[in-house]
């Protein structure tokens, strides 16, 4: 596995270690856990692989200037993530909350909101030829691990954490977004 594989995976599970941790602070069950980290890694895969599926049909309309739609993309889910974690108040918890345990439905919505991002990535892989099934596997990997590691660490970590891996995986997707021009 690639450097930028393993790279992409990382930065994209950060939404999803983040929207775990922020929910983490209510009680969990062992099972909520594994269905919370399994609908991410579903949620962020597809979601690339969706976005893959779109770059391959847009490349031959846009094929003399992918490498700038690729770039754009990057930079610019890479600016929100960035603008998301800057905008987000770190001494805002949940603490003050309902204590029951999160349902279903709602665990769903954020492993779909959360995938968002890689839907913008995978479409990106799809305009650069890269090998789609590598990306997908290792992005629902890593959306696998944060969400759990998401979910364990929110009783030990400041909130203020999550929004800092925000920002910095969204400086990563910039450059990687600058890096496609090279392309």
């Amino acid at each position: 596995m690639s450097w930028e594989i393993i790279l992409f995976a990382v930065v994209l599970s950060i939404d999803s270690f983040s929207a775990a941790f922020a929910m983490g602070f209510r009680r969990f069950s062992a099972r909520r856990a594994f269905s919370f980290a399994f609908s991410s890694a579903f949620a962020e895969g597809g979601a690339t692989a969706i976005g893959f599926l779109l770059g391959r049909v847009a490349k031959d309309l846009i094929v003399n200037y992918d490498h700038w739609v690729a770039f754009s993309l990057l930079v610019a889910v890479g600016a929100h993530m960035c603008w998301e974690a800057y905008h987000h108040d770190p001494n805002e918890t949940t603490e003050s909350e309902d204590p029951r345990t999160h349902g279903f439905l709602k665990i769903l919505f954020i492993s779909m909101v959360t995938s968002i991002d890689s839907l913008g990535v995978g479409v990106t892989l799809g305009l650069a030829d890269k090998p789609i099934l590598n990306y997908s596997l290792a992005i629902a990997l890593a959306a696998f691990i944060s969400t759990y590691l998401g979910l364990n660490l929110a009783k030990r970590m400041p909130a203020a954490f999550g929004s800092r891996l925000e920002i910095l995986g969204g400086a990563v997707l910039i450059v990687l977004g600058f890096k496609m021009l090279s392309i």
